[in-house]
């Protein structure tokens, strides 16, 4: 890993940083499902393990330390992995809309997981609990996904472009719609 590569991870766990706290007044409404996405198809699963693993830690400093915020490690770490080897098959909006409100519906029953200790009550009545909120995070999900998804793509494409004088979206990726 060069230099470059560092910063970038910086840069882009801080984008999602502050993704994150910009629609913060939103229940759960975030573009951060999306843009790890993006980062795991084009940067590929290890790089982007770097970023949730910064993005995590930046939560813990600022949220401070509990199951929640521990839980951040292992679902966005895991999903970026998720996302890299579904890569080739995330090919058009439509796509990547039902990828992400998959995503969505699933990511309150991920975290219920971290609560395994307490016993499967817990977990079942947490998970029960945050239903309303996976849903609209399945929506919203959605709806970023076919809205959102090739701009913020070919964007990032740009800027990779620029900072790597190379194009890193490869051939089976160019061009997505």
């Amino acid at each position: 890993m060069n230099t470059k590569d560092i910063v970038l991870i910086g840069l882009l766990a801080a984008l999602l940083k502050s993704s994150q706290a910009i629609l913060s007044f939103l229940p759960n409404i975030e573009i951060v499902s999306l843009l790890i996405l993006i980062f795991s198809i084009r940067l590929g699963a290890k790089k982007t393990i770097y970023i949730t693993v910064v993005f995590s830690t930046l939560n813990i400093m600022l949220w401070g330390f509990s199951p929640a915020t521990i839980g951040y490690f292992f679902v966005w770490s895991g999903y970026s992995v998720v996302c890299s080897i579904c890569g080739k098959f995330l090919n058009k909006d439509i796509k990547v809309a039902i990828f992400l409100g998959l995503f969505g519906i699933i990511f309150g029953a991920l975290f219920a997981l971290i609560y395994l200790p307490m016993g499967y009550a817990y977990v079942l009545t947490y998970w029960i609990n945050g239903l309303t909120f996976d849903i609209i995070h399945t929506v919203s999900n959605f709806i970023i996904g076919l809205w959102a998804f090739t701009p913020v793509l070919n964007g990032f494409d740009r800027a990779m472009k620029i900072i790597y004088r190379k194009n890193i979206a490869g051939n089976k990726l160019e061009g997505i719609r």
